[in-house]
């Protein structure tokens, strides 16, 4: 850079009349003690000295008098970043989860910022206690979290042992990870193995600090515990994501640099999903300590971001993390759209007047640049989402690259805010708190107010300026925005956001909802229950449209785990009381925890072949493992598979009933005997008796004319064997079953069959059979032979049958109950379609999802309540004594 030898002279002895000795033409400002104080009243008499307007931060702009002297000269401004080539697709953020003070999920931080709420407080008490620095002004205020250590160990698979060694800020970015991707619809049973990336912004070491200097004895999950790249990391071991996997840490900038290294990933196909932003844990007062010394410590703990009385900043915990897709992605997904990210930069201020301090005409640098990468004009960003840090010098600086860059040109002026008015100052995690404000506000219409800012920043001439801090709670209809963060090392970030593209909304159809709730243990199942109460309570959330995407949002866009019910209605008002019925059986009865296995469908014997019941289970999405038939509902079970046409089935159940009906009845006795004992039995007492059935492995019944009956009580009195009446039933041996067989046989000659898509097991052999053998011969042989219903049922359960949806009535339950002994069965009956709700939702709590998209008709996910976590688990008990 070329100078003005006269400028630069002047300034050296300007600055040398100032400090009482001279300096170098190279050597920072701030080597020489030369303070905010002294550059502003430096800036002021080189402004009179050369009789041109000057900003009073002009030597932390240009922190040499070299620098400055070539700034004076008019040098050559630094390059301007340009945006690669070809990488100009929208992202969308298609979901929030946050933990934050005041506020846990995008709906409660959306209220928190329109009711203007201040989240900042004491310290909480836990803490206050380890250290005495937490007393000192604006060190033990700030925005807290009551329950920073609290986390749920046992639903990520993680042991207490290394949860206890784990920072708590990777503890929190497993769970708000998770919520995230809750609040996108995206199930974690999709995300394993999927090209999905991880971008984390974290820079606070307290907790290393703690776990390594504390005198503790080394352990094996330290090192993986205090790592920031394991913040990332993690994230993607837990969930078995294959992309990119990053920490980042450049200070107060790192969570919107992460979420622009995520843009730039996704534009570029190095993933397809991106969970993106940061997270921050203020375990010590130390670090406060060091900024109140400073001076950048606000005494009463409040960012006062571009106010008259600005007096600096305080620190907050929590994180934010945002999920984005390519805007392609997302609409053919059908997926809900917070906002969408157009462009964005990233530079440094390079060498400043200190390490710390910040680079107007690097922001207005970075500004051009976001917008040129964005492709939009400056006029057309009506709001800015700023890093408002709440320092004075800091805040007069960017409010003048705001200006310069974004406030020229413009009827309205511009609007600006920050969250941390409300949150404080979430250093690693501040840019990613200020997105999703932004992306709220974008999709709300609505521009929330900034906090402590009715008094502006006095050294600022806002009208000359054209900039306004929001200091109401609005509607907005604009369509661009931007969001700064800036990190204390040098590193600016900015991203320019857009509104959704609009789209037409999904209408609702008319019909039932199936609402399925779902947790890892019976009291997270129990809250959520409650959540969901207070949710059907909201008239935004209870009629048309909100409702049909709720239900289905909770159906086909979230995970179903072990402990679960379903309720269904026609309407919210239904729901809520199924709601409060089921509610009142969770605390009677905790659920055991689903645990599915294979399902079949089980035909009882019934003249109807059940078209209505087993079509209506289909469109619900119920595919059974295999189909049993029992007496006349082996037909319909063969047709259900496909082994019969509708017109064969029709056929078999004709003649099937003539034939039936031309056998003569005889007495049934059932004996305590199993099937070759009880054909024995018959062949020894009298051969008019023969077995008609087996019920369990130790039932069998036994039918023949009145008189061989008789004969066969007869030989049982006195004996071991248990027996008692059955009733009449058909006699299925003897000459009229065998004429009669012969003549079902010669009926159906010419029956089509076909392999069958669903295995079946026979009930006339008690194994498999293929559908090609259910012809003539086989009715033939099901008429005139024993019903071996027993070996059936067991060869199910031997196959890994442990639910058994009964079509009809034909009391299934006690049967298999005998023949399932120790092993898991159950029974849920569906016996006409009035049944399928309840069906469905016994089906549901056992472990089998039905098909969401049958059930709640499509629409786009929205926001409905979250998981709840178990935080039983402590880290006290074991973690590092401070």
């Amino acid at each position: 850079m070329t100078t003005s030898p006269g400028l630069l002279q002047i300034i050296i002895a300007m600055v040398a009349e100032r400090i009482g000795h001279a300096m170098e033409a190279d050597d920072l400002f701030i080597d020489y003690g030369i303070g905010s104080s002294d550059a502003v009243a430096l800036a002021g008499a080189l402004e009179a000295r050369l009789g041109v307007a000057l900003p009073s931060t002009v030597l932390y702009d240009h922190p040499t008098p070299r620098a400055l002297a070539g700034h004076l000269a008019g040098g050559a401004n630094a390059r301007e970043q340009r945006p690669a080539a070809g990488v100009h697709d929208p992202v969308a953020i298609v979901g929030i989860g946050c933990r934050l003070p005041g506020a846990s999920g995008p709906r409660q931080l959306w209220h928190l910022l329109t009711d203007g709420v201040d989240a900042i407080g004491p310290v909480p008490g836990e803490r206050a206690v380890r250290h005495p620095g937490w007393a000192e002004p604006g060190v033990g205020t700030g925005g807290f979290l009551a329950d920073v250590d609290a986390f749920d160990p046992e639903f990520f698979a993680i042991s207490a042992r290394e949860a206890a060694a784990m920072d708590p800020q990777q503890r929190m970015l497993l769970e708000v990870a998770h919520e995230a991707f809750q609040d996108a619809g995206v199930r974690q049973a999709d995300l394993g193995g999927s090209p999905t990336g991880v971008f984390v912004g974290i820079s606070s070491s307290d907790f290393a600090v703690r776990a390594l200097s504390g005198g503790a004895e080394p352990d094996g999950y330290t090192p993986t515990g205090v790592a920031h790249s394991v913040g990332a990391n993690r994230i993607s071991y837990v969930f078995d994501l294959h992309g990119p996997s990053m920490s980042i840490d450049t200070a107060c900038s790192s969570s919107l640099v992460a979420t622009h290294h995520a843009v730039t990933a996704l534009r570029t196909g190095q993933c397809d999903l991106a969970l993106a932003g940061g997270v921050n844990a203020v375990l010590s007062p130390d670090i406060a300590l060091c900024f109140r010394t400073a001076g950048i410590l606000a005494p009463d703990g409040r960012c006062k971001s571009f106010a008259a009385h600005a007096d600096g900043m305080c620190r907050s915990e929590g994180a934010v993390m945002v999920i984005l897709k390519r805007l392609s992605d997302a609409l053919a997904g059908d997926d809900r759209i917070y906002a969408v990210i157009r462009g964005g930069a990233v530079n440094s201020d390079g060498r400043t007047n200190g390490l710390m301090s910040p680079s107007a005409p690097s922001q207005v640098r970075l500004l051009r640049a976001a917008c040129a990468a964005a492709g939009v004009r400056p006029a057309e960003i009506s709001y800015v989402e700023a890093h408002g840090s709440g320092t004075r010098l800091g805040d007069l600086m960017e409010l003048r690259a705001l200006s310069e860059v974004l406030g020229e040109g413009r009827a309205e002026p511009l609007r600006i805010g920050s969250a941390k008015s409300n949150l404080g100052h979430l250093e690693a995690a501040a840019g990613a708190a200020g997105l999703a404000k932004l992306a709220l506000a974008l999709f709300h219409r609505t521009l929330p107010r900034s906090l402590h800012a009715r008094e502006r920043a006095e050294e600022f001439d806002w009208d000359r300026g054209n900039l306004l801090v929001q200091t109401e709670t609005e509607p907005w209809e604009g369509r661009l925005a931007g969001v700064s963060s800036f990190g204390f090392g040098g590193t600016n970030a900015h991203l320019i956001l857009e509104a959704a593209p609009s789209r037409e909304p999904v209408p609702a159809r008319p019909g039932r909802h199936y609402l399925p709730l779902s947790a890892h243990t019976p009291a997270a199942l129990r809250e959520l229950a409650g959540r969901w109460r207070n949710a059907l309570d909201d008239p935004d959330l209870a009629t048309g449209e909100p409702l049909a995407a709720a239900v289905h949002t909770a159906g086909a866009r979230r995970d179903h785990h072990a402990c679960r019910f379903l309720v269904s209605g026609a309407d919210a008002a239904e729901l809520r009381r199924e709601l409060d019925r089921a509610m009142v059986d969770l605390l009677a009865v905790p659920p055991a925890g689903a645990r599915g296995g294979a399902l079949a469908l089980f035909f009882a014997d019934t003249p109807e072949l059940q078209p209505a019941v087993t079509g209506e289970l289909l469109r619900a999405g119920i595919r059974p493992d295999l189909v049993i038939g029992h007496g006349r509902g082996e037909i319909a079970a063969a047709l259900y598979r496909g082994a019969l046409t509708r017109a064969g089935a029709e056929q078999v159940a004709a003649h099937h009933a003539r034939a039936l009906a031309a056998l003569p009845y005889g007495h049934a006795v059932r004996v305590r005997l199993e099937r070759r004992l009880a054909e024995a039995l018959c062949r020894r007492v009298d051969p008019g008796v023969a077995l008609a059935a087996t019920e369990d492995p130790h039932t069998s019944l036994i039918v023949g004319p009145p008189a061989a009956a008789g004969r066969l009580t007869a030989a049982l009195e006195g004996s071991q064997v248990r027996f008692s009446a059955a009733g009449p039933v058909a006699q299925r041996h003897g000459k009229p079953a065998v004429s009669a067989a012969a003549e079902l046989k010669r009926a159906l000659r010419g029956l089509e069959t076909n392999v069958g898509e669903v295995a079946q097991v026979s009930t006339v052999t008690g194994e498999p059979v293929d559908g090609r053998e259910q012809d003539p011969r086989y009715w033939a042989a099901h008429l005139a032979g024993p019903s071996l219903l027993a070996e059936a049922l067991d060869h199910a359960l031997r196959r890994g049958v442990t639910t058994f949806v009964e079509i009809g009535s034909d009391h299934l339950a006690p049967r298999l109950r005998a023949v399932a002994g120790e092993r898991q069965a159950h029974v849920v009956r569906c016996a006409t379609p009035d049944h399928l709700p309840g069906a469905l939702a016994r089906l549901y709590e056992l472990g089998y999802d039905p098909g969401w998209a049958a059930l709640n008709p499509p629409a786009r996910p929205t926001s409905i309540p979250l998981l709840p976590w178990s935080r039983q688990w402590s880290a006290y008990p074991t973690e590092v004594p401070a």
